[in-house]
């Protein structure tokens, strides 16, 4: 785990291709609605194709954990906004205590044992974000639920 997560970084912190954010979350969500949980989901895609300044691999690497968390936990409806410098996944689910968000952030730490995964999506999310010069945060949704921003100065 270790090695690959340096191995994320490195690419990302390298990494002066463009990616088009639109179409890169087109593709994330057409495979999330294949799962259990995407399938009994709607999903609002409203990113901009304006470029992110990360390449689409390392985008799809830093969202795809994040759209899975989203479909997992969201209850009817899932929501991805960007603009090119920002993009945010955001759910009408239970969301996170403000402590809770922080643990999350940590390698390996789950809070819900009961289903599949990990606890690495999250961390490897955040640690890619900042390699790319992002930050993450994770705050309340407007929907209800959990809102997680990467945003590029």
């Amino acid at each position: 785990v270790e090695r690959e997560l340096v191995r994320a970084r490195a690419a990302a912190a390298r990494d002066n291709a463009t990616a088009d954010g639109r179409a890169a979350m087109a593709k994330l969500i057409q495979v999330v609605e294949r799962t259990e949980h995407g399938a009994r989901l709607a999903f609002d895609n409203a990113v901009s194709d304006a470029p992110y300044p990360v390449g689409e691999d390392i985008l799809l690497e830093m969202m795809g954990p994040l759209l899975e968390t989203a479909a997992r936990f969201a209850l009817a409806k899932v929501r991805v906004e960007g603009d090119g410098a920002r993009l945010a996944i955001e759910d009408d689910g239970p969301g996170l205590s403000e402590a809770d968000a922080l643990a999350v952030l940590e390698r390996g730490k789950r809070l819900d044992e009961t289903g599949d995964g990990q606890g690495f999506g999250l961390a490897i999310a955040h640690e890619l974000a900042q390699a790319s010069g992002a930050a993450m945060t994770l705050t309340r949704s407007a929907l209800g639920g959990l809102r997680v921003e990467i945003a590029w100065p």
